[in-house]
């Protein structure tokens, strides 16, 4: 990880929240004080100059750009350390780390910069630094000023989650008009109804529901890959880190015959996926689990798990409806457990019954998770997601009991 060291001076700097070791900062700063070249996350790189946002923003810099601060909401960086003391004259200088991926093993960490806001970060650079067309001319951008807020403490499995957030008027949309063609329709059907109205596949379709719902398909999509031995073949060491990493890529590479065989074990998939998030309930000790729901022989182990790194002792609710007390899991804390579950799937069924499956090799699976986790010595669920041997460690425990299944 490389760590690249800002200075800028801003004519105002607040600490407008302070929660735990997050915080977030608000800086209004002239445009010139921007660096050039921050590292940004996807949905910035994708940001561009022909957008009709982005003409507006470069004609509003071209004829007005004392009024750009007023016209846009700005910039959202995610950084590591952040200072800004008041300066000679009033300003602030402030100071920022951020951490920058360096190595080819970082997969699709999104890592520190700019997380939203891509479009004005781009039009900006373009209108100071930029080649300019034939009489495109932006004499007076150094005059405008940009609002900039900064997130410092967040923990690097979060990141992905607030830049889907952030940037949902342009992910959704991607699915969304995949689902004009109903592309999505064979997922749809190989929902159960009982779970339809915690997914959405459309903008806007949860009014219709009676309450929120928590998820959309591409969490759906997520979950297929997962056990998706024609994307990722357990025999040829492949793993599904793009599932946790990388929704995006996924909904865009999307064709339904590479998805053929999974989708029809959709339910199967979400039952798993249950059945794994009860049994870190039982390990976690603090929830009332019936009997008959869940595989106990995990109790009595020592970990809580609400204070590792990407859960958190708070609700959470399941595509099958089934909500957790006070535990929320991490993905990565479920996902290569569901994921090494792909070892039993053979010309698109089950090799035995589902439940059978989960009672010879759930518990063990997630205390071997739990097992890595510690061996590894990892802090970050991040980090943790980003290493291979995560994921080939379960499934290679039970792909070398299968070695026959071709």
């Amino acid at each position: 990880m490389q760590i690249i060291e800002l200075s800028l001076k801003a004519k105002s700097a607040c600490r407008a929240l302070v929660d735990g070791e997050a915080q977030i900062w608000n800086l209004t700063l002239p445009v010139s004080e921007l660096p050039q070249g921050l590292p940004f996350g996807p949905n910035a790189r994708n940001a561009s100059l022909e957008s009709k946002p982005a003409r507006a923003m470069l004609k509003t810099l071209a004829k007005e750009p004392e009024k750009f601060v007023f016209y846009n909401s700005g910039i959202m960086l995610i950084a590591d350390k952040i200072k800004a003391p008041r300066g000679e004259g009033g300003d602030f200088i402030v100071q920022l780390d951020l951490n920058i991926p360096n190595t080819d093993d970082e997969g699709d960490f999104l890592g520190h910069g700019v997380i939203n806001g891509g479009h004005t970060y781009k039009v900006i650079m373009h209108a100071l630094y930029g080649q300019h067309k034939f009489r495109e001319s932006y004499p007076n951008a150094s005059n405008a000023n940009v609002q900039v807020c900064v997130a410092v403490g967040i923990e690097e499995d979060e990141i992905s989650k607030i830049s889907h957030a952030r940037n949902l008027s342009l992910s959704v949309p991607v699915y969304a008009l995949k689902n004009l063609d109903r592309i999505w329709k064979p997922i749809e059907e190989a929902l159960p109804k009982e779970y339809r109205q915690n997914v959405v596949f459309k903008p806007n379709e949860d009014g219709e529901f009676d309450e929120r719902a928590d998820y959309d398909v591409t969490d759906l999509v997520r979950r297929l890959a997962l056990l998706n031995n024609k994307l990722f073949d357990f025999r040829e060491d492949k793993h599904p880190i793009k599932a946790y990493q990388s929704r995006g890529s996924l909904v865009q590479e999307w064709d339904e015959q590479d998805y053929k065989q999974v989708i029809p074990l959709l339910k199967d998939i979400l039952w798993l996926e249950e059945q794994i998030i009860k049994q870190h309930e039982v390990i976690n000790g603090k929830a009332t689990i019936k009997k008959e729901a869940v595989n106990t022989k995990g109790i009595g182990k020592k970990i809580v798990i609400s204070k590792v790194s990407g859960c958190k002792p708070k609700p959470m609710k399941l595509i099958t409806g089934y909500q957790t007390t006070q535990l929320t899991v991490g993905d990565i804390f479920y996902m290569p457990v569901l994921a090494a579950f792909r070892v039993f799937i053979k010309d698109g069924k089950w090799i035995k019954p589902v439940e059978e499956l989960w009672d010879e090799w759930g518990v063990k699976l997630v205390d071997r998770l739990w097992d890595t986790y510690r061996n590894e010595g990892r802090s970050s669920a991040s980090t943790f997601a980003r290493s291979k041997s995560t994921w080939s460690t379960l499934t290679s425990m039970v792909a070398l009991q299968f070695v026959q299944i071709k």
